[in-house]
């Protein structure tokens, strides 16, 4: 009830700013699959929030894929 921007909608400036990106590659021959939002990378091949982090930390290859985090690319 105090905060003022309880219940609004956030831009998509802000949106940007907030959402973290998971790169994903293909362990095998490093082929560039996709830029996923941590949630839906998780979602989308079936992984734990943590395991994801974990791999992303780590740089392992986990399932046949590597995860990256936008501070470590691998593509250009």
């Amino acid at each position: 009830m105090n905060n003022p921007n309880y219940g609004g909608k956030k831009s998509t400036a802000t949106l940007a700013k907030i959402i973290k990106l998971v790169y994903v590659y293909n362990s095998e021959d490093l082929k560039y699959i996709g830029s996923f939002p941590t949630v839906v990378c998780s979602k989308t091949f079936k992984i734990g929030k943590d395991t994801l982090s974990k791999y992303i930390k780590s740089g392992l290859p986990f399932k046949g894929k590597i995860y990256s985090s936008s501070r470590t690319k691998l593509h250009i």
